[in-house]
């Protein structure tokens, strides 16, 4: 089988081959694109993410995930058995030579995912992967070949697609290249800076390009991003301080919600993660919880974080979310409660 890009399963909703395989690598730094490859590939093969199980590649010991993808169901003896490895770098390190028999010799209706940030073609794994597996790039597309330079033209298109698909935006392939300039080569910022740009279009989807200037990128971008890590690590004034700014500045709070929402948003399906885990008796290190939900800095930052929100709390971020969102399209809807709304959702995770 042979090596793909993510854009054709996230775009064209394509895989790779027609069965389920015995392995797929997602192979690539972002952390953004591994995430939403791998929830388009538990989809397209109708895999309920709830039955994949989580491990972190730098804790968890081969007998462990072996155990996971070899044990048949008492209860459905058919299911396919999912085991998606985070930071897999390490495990490839360490039990490479399981992980070759593994992939050479896989169980039936069992599928492991791996998360790698590097995997050399000229190593056995590899090709033993390409034999009998997927690998899936989940970088920047390039201009093919050996080129290693990222294709602005694939990126515009992508920007288009998605923002059709997952925004309900129509841009134009002009509106496209603002969008990239202003915001630049991170597919996860794009997809932030197009669900907020989602919140001007017309009921079509349309905007125009003053608007897309006028609302993407340039310094409340940074300063979102500001103001989410500060909520998350209790500095309230901090926060409180940096929304005034915003405010002032002409944005309107309908727009900040949104952005601020997708970054805490993982604290709370994270610690439900962890919860659940505990409930059902199934063991979920936090990194391995952090691994599905975060990436890069991000991920390095997320479990102190977690620690001092605490569980129960950081369990409550989701019904805090919505509840906000309910109140800035409802009874909140004015500018000026919409300010409040959003700065008691900071006391509460402050206190």
């Amino acid at each position: 089988m042979t090596k793909s890009h993510c854009f054709e399963m996230l775009m064209d909703s394509r895989l790779p081959g027609s069965e389920i395989p015995a392995v797929v690598a997602l192979l690539g730094e972002s952390g953004f694109l591994r995430g939403e490859t791998l929830h388009k590939l538990l989809e397209l093969l109708h895999i309920e993410p709830e039955s994949a199980r989580g491990f972190d590649g730098e804790e968890a010991k081969w007998v462990d995930i072996h155990d996971e993808l070899a044990t048949v169901s008492l209860f459905d003896s058919s299911q396919c058995r999912v085991a998606v490895v985070n930071n897999a770098d390490a495990l490839v390190k360490t039990y490479r030579a399981q992980l070759e028999k593994w992939v050479d010799r896989a169980c039936e209706s069992s599928l492991l995912i791996l998360h790698v940030s590097t995997f050399p073609s000229n190593t056995k794994l590899f090709k033993l992967t390409e034999k009998n597996g997927w690998i899936v790039d989940c970088g920047l597309p390039t201009g093919g070949g050996k080129s290693k330079t990222p294709s602005e033209a694939e990126l515009k298109k992508w920007i288009v697609a998605w923002g059709k698909q997952r925004h309900g935006l129509r841009l134009e392939a002009v509106q496209s290249k603002l969008v990239l300039e202003a915001v630049g080569l991170d597919c996860g910022l794009l997809h932030q800076e197009l669900a907020k740009l989602a919140l001007y279009a017309d009921d079509k989807g349309v905007l125009s390009n003053d608007a897309i200037v006028q609302h993407v990128g340039t310094w409340r971008t940074r300063t979102m991003w500001e103001i989410a890590d500060a909520m998350a690590d209790g500095r309230a004034a901090e926060a409180l301080t940096q929304l005034e700014r915003v405010f002032a500045a002409g944005e309107h709070p309908a727009a900040v919600v949104p952005q601020i929402s997708w970054s805490l948003r993982r604290f709370g399906v994270a610690a439900n993660l962890l919860l659940q885990a505990k409930r059902t008796g199934r063991p979920l290190s936090a990194q391995a919880a952090i691994g599905q939900c975060f990436w890069g800095r991000d991920a390095q930052l997320a479990e102190a974080r977690l620690r001092r929100m605490g569980l129960k709390r950081a369990s409550q971020i989701l019904d805090w979310l919505l509840e906000l969102d309910l109140k800035i399209k409802g009874s909140h809807s004015q500018p000026q409660r919409a300010v409040f709304a959003i700065e008691e959702l900071c006391i509460k995770l402050a206190s």
